[in-house]
């Protein structure tokens, strides 16, 4: 089954006997610390995502597939600035790998005209991580990645849950990432709280993709650039100076769908959006997510030439980008001021005319403390 997942595009196939987690408990820990943030999706049946025989009765076999996806150099986004998580440059590997693994799904069912075999791509209820690493393909690293030794952690992995009785791929990988703390001092917004526990609420990706409301005002100026996802746990492991670029046709072309000014995302209405960014993960986010990154990503880039676009996302139908829009205007200053005293006037919006009060007192270099939300 191995060389059929191959022949499909995946990089590696590994199989383990389908039995209860072993990272249950601390599953349970890490959402009693709240750490899966407004993801409440991962706190719903939590039998179901830790014992493959809740999901799918007469389960037997876990098949963990691994899928490439780190582009050739030149391969990403067009803008010099506002950085795109590596995943993210090509097509949504959701619909890309889902159809790889009805393919490999029917080659199981040839093997075994009895099983029953249920399909999941990141998505499903399952530790698909726990899954690859029991699977012998990798181990789970302190940033909560899958790590191999052979090419590190670039890769999209994937399940599926069969009542097929597969034999196991091997013993499991020992963890080698000894006393390498590499990820853990490259997080700039401190979100690998302790090796292998990452708290979501604090994770550059988590806030430029899951979060749907205000990107907390302490945590922006440490996101950096970046307007979606974020690489940086990635590129400082010592293990993926063994990546290999994919040469699949749907990750290796890379993304060419932003301008080359970020400030020009935004522009971008609803319907604009959705065009641009049809079969692109950067959907996930939303138009008044992305617009909302961007502002934060042009406040701690700094650029006064970029002040016209931030005005005109100040008077954006959406209050979350002219709350974010206002905190970039502060953090640039200059003609800023005047900008904001004059969108004050007319602002209707509680928290956003709080964002412009803090962001008028910012723009002074005055230690401003905004009103208490309004009862």
């Amino acid at each position: 089954m191995a060389r059929e997942a191959e022949a499909l595009g995946f990089a590696r196939a590994g199989f383990a006997p389908a039995e209860p987690c072993r990272d249950r408990d601390r599953l349970e820990a890490w959402l009693a610390d709240g750490f899966h943030a407004e993801m409440q999706w991962i706190a719903r049946r939590v039998d179901r995502r830790t014992d493959p025989t809740v999901l799918l009765p007469g389960a037997k076999t876990v098949i963990s597939l691994l899928t490439r996806y780190l582009p050739p150099p030149g391969a990403g986004a067009a803008s010099p600035v506002g950085r795109v998580s590596r995943y993210a440059r090509g097509r949504d590997y959701h619909n890309v790998i889902a159809r790889r693994m009805k393919k490999l799904a029917r080659a199981v069912k040839a093997a075994d005209p009895e099983s029953v075999t249920r399909a999941l791509v990141d998505s499903g209820p399952v530790l698909e991580k726990e899954w690859a690493e029991r699977a012998g393909l990798g181990w789970i690293g302190k940033h909560t990645n899958l790590v191999t030794e052979s090419e590190g952690s670039w890769f999209f992995v994937s399940e599926l849950v069969t009542t097929a009785d597969l034999a196991p791929s091997g013993p499991g990988h020992d963890n080698r990432c000894e006393r390498c703390i590499a990820c853990i001092r490259a997080c700039p917004t401190g979100a690998i709280v302790a090796p292998y526990r990452v708290d979501a609420r604090r994770c550059i990706s988590y806030l430029t993709i899951e979060l749907r409301g205000a990107i907390p005002r302490e945590l922006r100026p440490l996101v950096g650039d970046w307007i979606f996802g974020c690489d940086l746990c990635q590129e400082v492991c010592p293990w993926n100076r063994f990546a290999v670029e994919t040469s699949d046709p749907a990750f290796a072309a890379g993304d060419r769908r932003f301008p080359e000014d970020i400030a020009g995302l935004l522009s971008l209405t609803e319907e604009e959006f959705r065009r641009r960014f049809s079969g692109s993960p950067i959907r996930r986010a939303g138009r008044d997510g992305l617009l909302r990154n961007a502002c934060v990503a042009l406040g701690n880039l700094g650029d006064a030439s970029t002040l016209p676009a931030l005005e005109r996302a100040l008077r954006d139908r959406a209050a979350l980008v002219r709350a974010h829009a206002a905190w970039a205007i502060g953090r640039i200053g200059g003609t800023g001021c005047r900008i904001l005293a004059e969108a004050s006037e007319s602002e209707e919006d509680a928290e956003v005319r709080r964002e412009i009060t803090f962001a008028i007192g910012e723009c002074r270099g005055e230690a401003v403390a905004p009103p208490p939300p309004a009862e």
